[in-house]
């Protein structure tokens, strides 16, 4: 029964709430916020996207997020790694450590240009962050020609 509402739902355009919902099945909860970001790449090296970790009150780690890929990139690959997180951001709790998932973007060799990728981030308690990155691909600097140098 469950399945079918998915499906009702994805039919009627609410394709990122539902997909993202099925496993949490909260048909009630609030629509996913959405947060804009940008980055400069190029295809030299990766450019790390976001870490994503959650912990308990009780300063105890959760399980990582879940990454859900909603629009995924044209010009490069986006690679989520498994990882843990060390913060003492969350009050109370210094040096915390948790399992977390790391997004990582790496542009193709020769593209130039823009880039976009949608991604939702699914917390153990179902709650939803949306992300909508634009990526600025640059050429990769070339290299100084050290042989045409004069010696000092």
């Amino acid at each position: 029964m469950r399945i079918s509402r998915v499906t009702i739902l994805q039919r009627r355009g609410l394709a990122l709430a539902a997909t993202v919902l099925v496993s949490a099945v909260a048909f009630a909860q609030p629509a996913p916020t959405r947060n804009y970001t940008s980055f400069e790449a190029t295809s030299a090296k990766p450019v790390q996207i976001g870490y994503y970790g959650t912990a308990r009150k009780d300063c105890t780690p959760a399980p990582a997020p879940t990454i859900r890929v909603i629009e995924p990139p044209k010009s490069g690959t986006l690679t989520v790694r498994g990882g843990e997180l060390t913060t003492s951001a969350v009050t109370g709790c210094p040096k915390l450590k948790t399992p977390a998932q790391v997004l990582f973007y790496q542009a193709r060799a020769g593209i130039v240009g823009t880039d976009r990728i949608v991604y939702a981030v699914v917390n153990q308690d179902g709650k939803i962050d949306g992300y909508d990155v634009t990526i600025t691909i640059t050429e990769v600097p070339k290299a100084p020609d050290v042989s045409s140098e004069k010696p000092i």
